[in-house]
């Protein structure tokens, strides 16, 4: 990876719709939309027709039972939910819950990125942010929406992350949204040499 881009973050944000539209890019061609390492992932079950069915099987059931693989993605995750309570505390605001639904599910998005070399809120199959909530089982977004960012390894702390929305205005607006009750964050990347995926999921949940 270039020297020039070792502390470069990018960020994007989907509060609904598309909150922050795409970043310029830091080198040519990068970060992709459409998968640049497709062969990575081991299709489980091609025959599923269902979208929603099809990212659960191959994507969602491949994150194991305690979400994180590696004791540094619980303890960043972690962390950067506290952070994101801290920057929400400065605006009276009400803190958000952990869901362990909403972990897994953002920690498949992110796993899938950094498996399948690409990067955007909707997955190649096209699934949303609240398609995949509800495909894994944690029912139906009514607010709320996914902050998303990629960093270069071992650069950027949790703080720096939620900083990096807090500024943006998309990011922004999702991260202090009044409504939304409960959060779910996913880190990961493929290799020690390979971007850092984090993904911000902030929603409210139908009843």
């Amino acid at each position: 990876m270039p020297h020039r881009i070792a502390l470069i973050i990018i960020i994007l944000a989907l509060s609904a719709g598309c909150a922050g539209g795409a970043p310029g890019r830091v080198e040519e061609g990068y970060p992709p939309e459409e998968p640049r390492q497709p062969q990575r992932l081991e299709i489980l079950d091609s025959s599923i027709a269902d979208p929603l069915e099809w990212w659960r099987v191959n994507i969602c059931n491949r994150i194991p039972v305690e979400i994180y693989s590696l004791e540094e993605q619980q303890q960043t995750a972690e962390a950067i939910i506290e952070a994101t309570n801290a920057v929400r505390e400065e605006y009276n605001l009400p803190p958000v819950e952990a869901l362990p639904i909403l972990n897994r599910v953002a920690q498949a998005h992110a796993w899938d990125q950094a498996t399948r070399d690409y990067w955007s809120h909707r997955t190649p199959e096209g699934l949303s942010s609240r398609q995949r909530i509800l495909a894994a089982g944690g029912g139906t977004v009514v607010v709320g929406g996914e902050n998303s960012a990629i960093a270069t390894p071992k650069t950027h702390t949790p703080g720096m992350i939620v900083q990096g929305f807090r500024t943006h205005v998309g990011h922004r607006e999702l991260l202090l949204n009044p409504d939304v009750t409960h959060i779910g964050v996913g880190v990961c990347n493929y290799s020690s040499s390979e971007w850092v995926y984090y993904v911000q999921l902030l929603v409210s949940l139908e009843e």
